[in-house]
């Protein structure tokens, strides 16, 4: 076995440069990393077109817009300052719109614009515009205030004799109304009041003078029951009414009786009148067969003068068992 050569001055030396640290290249890796990251300024080209040498750009600068304009002299151009470029994100336009709204809310709240002054009230017989204005109680108010609905209730509650009403406003301060009267043919007198009487059976309290030709004097108080066929809402107020059959009964009998005459109602024997040759008569209170009922009382009286009978009463409620009494 032959002994381990003895390393020569070129082994020592290349052993030593292989332990000692390497300085260098760590130098020469941070140089490098400082010039990376160092900004090149921009590179300008003939003919119009700049480029950029520029690659990383700190994340916190915003962007610029640059504009280079270029001038007569071949290869010149001049650079103008760069434009910062803005954008609107959804947050400000959602300002905006809340700002926009606010002050719209304010507008039509408190702008003398949008304050009702006048109702354009169509389809007045009887009633007044003061009158209107009083019941729907919108002047001085915003339009943004007034609730149609409501308002047509008020009327419909202030006045009976409404048909129908319909109520619309209109931007910036109008409201408009649309009345429908009731028609009186009937004027209903009991207990010292007079109410008039539609087609429909609904009373109402007379508005001027004069009235319906027809008048009937009640003996019993009005029934405040609805129609059947009409249901009530919630606040409403029940009208007073008289059933639809004795309104037409009235108008047949109104053509037979006497001038002048009123027609009477009883709540026993219904409908009549007080002949003015002495006795009282009456018809019931249903309008069905009434034409015939006018015929059997006409063929009754005649027959009661031919036999010199004076009565005080005739009945043709029943129209086939009429009867007659000589005391009232």
């Amino acid at each position: 076995m032959t002994a381990k050569a003895k390393p020569t001055r070129a082994d020592l030396l290349r052993e030593k440069r292989e332990r000692r640290p390497r300085t260098g290249s760590s130098k020469s890796t941070r140089r490098s990393q400082r010039a990376s990251n160092t900004t090149l300024p921009p590179v300008l080209v003939r003919g119009g077109i700049a480029a950029s040498a520029t690659k990383n750009r700190r994340k916190n600068k915003k962007t610029r817009r640059r504009y280079d304009i270029a001038l007569n002299g071949q290869g010149a151009e001049m650079r103008l300052p760069s434009i910062p470029s803005v954008a609107f994100g959804w947050r400000l336009l959602s300002a905006f719109l809340v700002i926009a709204l606010g002050y719209l809310v304010y507008t039509l709240w408190y702008s003398p614009i949008f304050t009702v002054s006048t109702l354009d009230v169509t389809g007045l017989v009887r009633l007044t515009n003061e009158e209107i204005n009083s019941a729907a109680d919108v002047i001085g108010k915003s339009i943004i205030l007034v609730n149609p609905s409501k308002v047509e209730q008020d009327l419909s509650k202030a006045f009976p004799d409404l048909l129908n009403v319909s109520v619309e406003a209109q931007i910036p301060n109008e409201v408009a109304i649309t009345l429908v009267e009731r028609q009186a043919v009937i004027a209903w007198q009991q207990d010292g009041q007079t109410f008039w009487i539609d087609a429909d059976g609904v009373a109402f309290a007379p508005r001027t003078e004069g009235g319906p030709g027809i008048t009937v004097q009640g003996s019993e108080l009005l029934s405040i029951a609805p129609p059947e066929n009409e249901a009530l809402e919630d606040g409403e107020v029940p009208l007073q009414t008289i059933p639809v059959e004795l309104v037409n009964a009235v108008l047949t009998i109104s053509q037979e009786a006497p001038e002048n005459t009123p027609i009477i109602y009883d709540n026993q024997h219904g409908l009549g009148w007080h002949d003015p040759r002495g006795w009282q008569v009456y018809f019931g209170d249903s309008g069905d067969q009434m034409d015939q009922k006018l015929k059997v009382y006409t063929k009754t009286y005649k027959r009661l003068k031919k036999a010199g009978i004076r009565p005080g009463l005739i009945s043709v409620e029943y129209l086939h068992a009429p009867y007659y009494r000589l005391e009232r």
